[in-house]
């Protein structure tokens, strides 16, 4: 009984995990990691200097 439990909990997990991947948004556009920490860097650069601004 409790190998069957933790058979399928497990399963069921993996389950999970895999539908959290394939239904993310960031699969469909391929952006390289340096060109997505470029344009967070860019985004928080340019949020900085709107505080300074204002």
């Amino acid at each position: 009984m409790v190998d069957n439990f933790s058979i399928g909990l497990t399963h069921v997990l993996m389950a999970i995990a895999l539908w959290r991947l394939l239904y993310r948004d960031d699969l469909d556009r391929e952006v390289s990691p340096r060109m997505l920490w470029q344009q967070r860097r860019d985004a928080e650069r340019a949020e900085a200097d709107a505080r300074t601004d204002a």
